[in-house]
Formats: C-alpha cells, structure tokens, sequence
C-alpha cells in the first residue's frame, strides 16, 4: 500500500477518523449531506436554479423578471405565478374536470419544471463522467455502502445512480440501496438506506418520486412545525443515536439547526460532525470562535477542510483496517485514544460516561460486584478485603486486556487501575500497587502494562457527594470525612500524570458532559504513563 495522505488538517482530525471507524463498524456512522456536495456535480444552487425556472417561465409570465427575493422566498412567488397561467391554461383546455384533478397536474408540472431546471446540464452517458471528476463523491458512495443510513437533503438521485455501477458497488443484488422520502417509510435493507427528507427527484422521469417537494420558505416552515410535532424523528435518531458527518451545508437551515439544537439537549453527550467547508486558511481566532459556537450549541466539532481533505478524511474512515493500521504506523500517528474518568465514590462518573454512547465505553466492573464493595473498606474483615481486592485486581487485569487488544478506537474507561490505592486500608499503598500489577495486569510470566491514557478527574463539594449517597443508602458506610479523604488521596495518587479536572457538582448535567467532552474531542491527545506511575509507587 502506497502513502496517501498529505493533508496537514486531516492528520491532525486523527483521532475523529478513530471514532468514526469505530462506529461505521458497528452501523453507527450516517452522512447528511447538503447542496454543497452537488456544485461539483454540475448540478447548479439554488439562486441559479431559481433563474433557470425563472427563464423557463418568462414567455408565459413577463411578471417573474421582477421576482428577485432570496432563493426561499422567490420560489414561493413563483409557484403563485405559474399556478396562475397554468389553471387558466388547464380550464381552457379542458380534460381535467375538476379543481382537485387541475392542482394535481399544476403540482405535477411544477415539479417537471423544477426537475428540467435542475438536470439541464446533465446527460445520460455524461453522469459516469461527472462522478469520476468530483472531487470525493467516490468516497461519499463507499461510506454510504458502508453505513445503514445516508440523508441527503438534495432532490436528485447521482448517489442512487453512483451506487448502482458495478464497480463503485460491486452486488449481486439488482439495487443494492433503498430510496425513502417518508418518515414513516419501514426499512426494508439492513445498509444502504437513502433518505431524502426534502423530497426526491431522480434524473429518469419513469422512476418512482416523491410527490411533495420541500423548496419554498413556505415548506420549510411546514416542515419544521411538522418537526416540532415528531415528524422528522428519522433524522433526530440519526442526529441523537449515530455518529453523523455533514458535508456541503452552511448551517442557516432554520430545521436543520432546530434538529441539531434539539438533539443536543436529548442527547448532550453524543457529538456530530461539521465540515466547513474552506478554501484559504482562516484566522486562528475566527477559526476558535466558529469552533466553540458550534461545538456549545449544536455539539458539532467542526473541521475546516477543503476538497482533497473531505477526499482524504472519508477515505481515512473507509479503508480497510489493515491498510489504516499500517499508514498510521507509517504517519506516527495513534489508533488508540484511552481517557480514565476517575473520582470519588458518588462523584458521578457512570452517569457521564452513560452519555458517551457514540464512544467505546467500559464500566467499572466486567461482572457482577460483590454486595461487600459497597460498604467502607474499614467495615470489612480482613479475609472479606483480601477477596475483594483479589477480585478487584482480576476486574482491572480483564479491562486492560480488553484495551490492551483492541487497536482503533476512543475508549471512556470508568476508573483505572490506580483506584484501589485510593481505598487501602491495613496494607501499604505499594503492597496494593505490587498486588495489582502481579495479580491483576502481568500475572505470572506476562510482560503485559497497564494501557496508557489521559486522566479524567472528577472533583466536587465533598457535602453534595454526601447527599447523593443518601439516594443509594451508603451514607453512613462513606460519611463526608471519609470522603474528603478518599478524594484528596485520589487526586495525590494521580497529580504527577497531569489530570484534567471537572467539577462535577452544584452545576447542570449537560455542562459536565461537555467539560468532559471537551476533553475528549479536543485535537490533542497526551496520554499518561499509569503502569510507570504503579511501578514508582510499587518500588516505593
């Protein structure tokens, strides 16, 4: 396998190609993709399609020439213009009998003209032509073959059309992909699913079509007031339960922000992906404040790429496992990015990392606890501390084979290995260290070390931990004392590895979620050396 990439912008988006990968393996992953994605299509925007309607219309309507509003506006002036000449044309004539019949066909030729404007530069045998020399459609049709579900907000059919050449998908199935413009439409293909939530309009009159187009102001706001009432649930799942990646859109989509807007308050820990599209560097601040607004709002990270990134970066997350492996080894960049989420007892770290779907997340325990662990080390005999830790020490060596195995991805991990030295009692702090590492992470004759990782550390008001004890019956086993204790001896244990703290109380959920958050979807990765920091304390 040759080197591929050389964009600056896509190494440094590394660790977003990882999670992606991640969740494109597990049917996670969508696109929804905008009208920008058809300029290099030679499928013209929408001013240009609104002039080319326009020109259409003038030998029947001198009127529209005057027509010069934004694109939304204009095309609802317009379809009040053409319904004009066409009924009165359709009622002299004659042949449709009734009002109902005559709306029906001014529909159907509103949407030829619509359909005419949009395909006029567009030929039968050029469309194979205007694939190859788009600049990442190809890698748009592999991700999509890939994926359970693409939204495209466009009317036409060139990713149908793509998907059905033998070589972009090569199938034994005669259409390898299914067209819905319904929310209500059942999914009868596993992947492959095309959905256009703006209607749909193929290149081929003969094909099956949606008979609503969403163009107009007017549309939209009916589109969106159908939203706020569960219409567009298809895509608030894409939004809420899949990782997405928008390309070609410019984020002034009144429903589209709604969407994305509502997506972040049902799901705050679940964060999309935003490519702005640039064609010149912009300034660094600019840059962040484009970033942080999006990212707060919206829980999109935005990447500003051009066309050869969006080539690269889809081609990142598409290609095969061995090949991507090999190029990161080639590129010295990493495929593992492990955070720690650490803190006291009743600090809130399952609850955060709950939020965290869209991640590879571990909890605190492989199997199911033992009734003890809930209670204060101190009130526990002897032989019941030596078989918890024991069983502790076998719980931390199975989630660190696990990541220890695993080779692309971001992982949430709930605690680390260096947590049970925060709860010792009767031993030294470097006997439980020596514990965990021959008993737990390198039993017997393995070399294996404790996976390296950033800290994530959770802090809080040692009184409010306290109440949210009382919720789950442990107050009297962890009075605030003991808490206090716990967590100044967790964060001495983890100072010299450079945690990032979050305060986790006396605030809302969703900006601990996003403090965390910010960690983790942040472009740097620095990862600590835990089993160096197990191994000092061990030799202590």
């Amino acid at each position: 396998m040759t080197h591929h990439f050389k964009s600056e912008a896509v190494k440094s988006a590394w660790k977003y190609v990882c999670q992606l990968r991640a969740q494109l393996g597990k049917n996670k992953a969508s696109l929804v993709l905008g009208a920008g994605v058809s300029r290099d299509l030679s499928l013209p925007m929408w001013e240009v399609l609104i002039d080319r309607m326009k020109s259409a219309m003038v030998s029947q309507a001198p009127e529209v020439q005057a027509v010069d509003d934004a694109a939304g506006k204009a095309a609802l002036v317009l379809f009040e213009i053409f319904t004009s000449y066409k009924k009165a044309e359709l009622e002299q004539t004659g042949g449709y009998t009734s009002g109902a019949l005559i709306e029906k066909k001014i529909l159907s030729d509103w949407r030829g003209l619509i359909h005419k404007a949009l395909y006029q530069d567009i030929t039968p045998d050029g469309r194979r032509a205007q694939i190859d020399a788009h600049p990442y459609f190809k890698e748009i049709i592999e991700f999509a073959k890939n994926s359970e579900l693409t939204v495209t907000y466009n009317f036409d059919d060139f990713l149908e059309f793509g998907l059905s050449c033998t070589d972009l998908n090569p199938t034994k199935h005669e259409r390898p992909y299914q067209t819905v413009w319904s929310h209500h439409t059942q999914f009868t293909k596993d992947k492959c699913v095309i959905y256009h939530p703006n209607g749909f309009l193929p290149f081929d009159h003969n094909k099956f079509q949606s008979e609503n187009l969403i163009f107009s102001d007017g549309a939209f706001a009916d589109q969106l007031l159908d939203g706020i009432g569960g219409g567009l649930s298809t895509l608030l799942h894409v939004l809420t339960k899949k990782t997405s990646i928008l390309i070609g859109h410019s984020l002034t989509d009144s429903t589209l922000l709604h969407l994305l807007r509502k997506a972040a308050s049902i799901s705050p820990g679940n964060y999309n992906y935003f490519i702005r599209f640039t064609h010149e560097e912009l300034d660094p601040q600019n840059r962040s404040a484009i970033f942080e607004a999006n990212f707060n709002n919206y829980n999109l990270i935005t990447l500003f790429f051009n066309s050869n990134d969006i080539r690269e970066f889809l081609q990142a997350v598409t290609m095969p496992e061995v090949d991507f492996i090999q190029e990161s080894d080639f590129l010295g960049l990493p495929t593992k990015y492990v955070y720690y989420m650490v803190g006291s007892i009743g600090i809130g770290k399952s609850t955060v990392i709950s939020q965290f779907g869209s991640l590879v997340t571990l909890d605190e325990w492989f199997d199911e606890r033992p009734s003890e662990m809930a209670h204060s080390p101190e009130q526990l005999s002897t032989s019941k501390t030596i078989t918890i830790d024991d069983w502790t020490n076998e719980q931390f060596g199975k989630k660190n084979n696990y990541l220890d195995r695993k080779k692309v991805g971001v992982f949430l991990v709930d605690r680390s290995p260096l947590d049970p030295l925060t709860f010792v009692v009767d031993v030294s702090e470097s006997d439980r260290a020596k514990s965990m590492l021959n008993n737990g992470i390198r039993p017997g004759l393995s070399k294996k070390k404790i996976v390296s990782g950033e800290i994530i550390h959770m802090t809080g008001d040692v009184h409010e931990i306290w109440s949210r004890l009382i919720t789950k019956r442990k107050e009297s086993s962890w009075p605030p004392s003991k808490i206090d204790a716990l967590q100044k001896k967790s964060l001495q244990i983890y100072e010299s590895l450079r945690p990032k703290e979050v305060h986790a109380t006396q605030r809302k959920e969703v900006d601990i979620v996003r403090d965390v958050a910010k960690v983790i979807f942040s472009c740097s990765y620095l990862p600590a050396d835990l089993d160096q920091r197990m191994s000092d304390i061990a030799n202590a």
